[in-house]
Order: structure tokens, then sequence, then C-alpha cells
């Protein structure tokens, strides 16, 4: 196994990398998950398909479970796929909460902050 390529977004300047043309990895970075009662599915969209899904469990109240136990507000989702599956796509995210939302609350979209769509290309070193 140590002969293995690993794939990484980054890797220390000290490393020699070669890029990875095949794959890519698609990010979605920075869904305030405190603005989203209970547990969500993130959904990768592809000219107006889903192509990739993640789940996310949380308690009911995002908020009280960021409090008590220090975790992370903010939520990461990484999906690596082949580079064709992407290419010349048109790519959107759907965020579907578990829960419904109550009356009078304020939309999903203005709760969660300002999350960000990233793609990367990925290196691979030794």
């Amino acid at each position: 196994m140590n002969g293995a390529r690993k794939t990484r977004k980054s890797v220390p300047i000290s490393e020699t990398v070669a890029v990875n043309a095949r794959e890519v990895n698609v990010a979605i970075e920075g869904v305030d998950r405190t603005g989203i009662a209970g547990s969500f599915t993130v959904h990768l969209i592809k000219n107006g398909e889903r192509i990739a899904s993640r789940f996310f469990f949380q308690p009911s109240d995002g908020k009280e479970a960021v409090a008590a136990g220090g975790e992370n507000q903010f939520a990461h989702f990484d999906f690596l796929l082949p580079i064709e599956v992407v290419a010349g796509a048109q790519l959107s995210v759907e965020i579907e909460p578990l829960e419904s939302t109550g009356p009078g609350q304020p939309s999903l979209s203005e709760r969660m902050g300002h999350p960000t769509l990233s793609v990367y290309l990925m290196l691979e070193s030794k």
C-alpha cells in the first residue's frame, strides 16, 4: 500500500503531484446548518436532474447541537465525480430538509447563510 496514490484537493508544496484530469471534486461549502431544523439532504443537480446526494443527520434544533457539543456551525459536502459528468453542464444545488418549515419562518435560503459551490481538479501524490 506504500506506493498507492492519494487523491486530494491540496498538498503541502514540499510534495510533487500530478493533476488528475479524470475526476473533479464538486464541493458545497459553508451551509449554516443551525438555520435548518433537523436533518437534511444536499442534492447536486446537473441540467435540472439530480446526479448525487449527501445526507446530513442532526437533531431538530441545530443551534442547540452546536452550542452543546461545540460542533462546527457550517457543513461541507464533497462529490467526487468523473470529469465527463460535469464538463459543460449547468450545475446547481438543492437542500431538502427532512422536517417541514413552520408558517411565518424565513425561507430556507435566508436561514442557511451563503454557501458556495466550487469545482476542483484533484491532485495525486504518492
